[in-house]
């Protein structure tokens, strides 16, 4: 038996999955009754009757997004930078360990090689949808470990001018141990619309 604080983590975790924009309603509803079990019944009803609720509202707000959010200028700058030969991923896991294995598979699946990686795990992603920004992760896919810092600065500085040239605030310290930041912003991922 579940107690209210797992409950409601559970329910925070929901939220993030609906809002988030990256997990479906059958997704959601599947994690919940997995991680409830057999054993209550009640419960499992309550929260996957609560997905649906949080879905149909999300659907409700989403058909009024008129103009392009900063998620949508977000996936473009990604969708650009994965043009231009650096990875770039939106909730790739749970970690940064999450985030570099997934970032290496698609790297190890191009037909031509990657120069480096960016990208924001599902923390970050929590960070995202409470308002907070997003902190990504970066580097160099650098076999020479003298060039290696200078090749991660020069994705870090490719993936802040690209944010920059689709509307998106980000910052970076300038050292290779720092995470890029975009700015706080009203998160709207679009999973039904598209920008207009």
């Amino acid at each position: 038996m579940l107690d209210e604080y797992d409950i409601q983590s559970m329910r925070e975790h929901v939220a993030v999955a609906v809002l988030g924009g990256f997990e479906d309603e059958d997704q959601v509803r599947t994690w919940v009754e997995r991680e409830l079990g057999a054993d209550d019944h009640a419960l499992r009803d309550e929260l996957t009757s609560h997905v649906a609720q949080l879905f149909r509202e999300h659907r409700r707000r989403e058909a009024r997004w008129r103009k392009p959010t900063a998620n949508d200028a977000i996936d473009r700058a990604f969708d650009t930078l994965n043009e231009r030969g650096i990875i770039a991923l939106q909730n790739p896991g749970y970690t940064l360990s999450d985030g570099w294995a997934e970032a290496h598979e698609a790297a190890s699946a191009r037909p031509t090689p990657a120069r480096g990686a960016v990208f924001y795990h599902r923390q970050d992603l929590e960070c995202g949808v409470a308002g907070g920004g997003l902190m990504l992760a970066f580097g160099a896919f650098e076999d020479d470990l003298a060039k290696r810092d200078a090749a991660g600065m020069a994705v870090a500085q490719e993936v802040c001018d690209t944010l920059a040239g689709h509307g998106v605030r980000a910052t970076c310290d300038g050292t290779v141990h720092s995470r890029i930041e975009i700015l706080p912003f009203a998160w709207r991922k679009r999973r039904w619309t598209t920008a207009s």
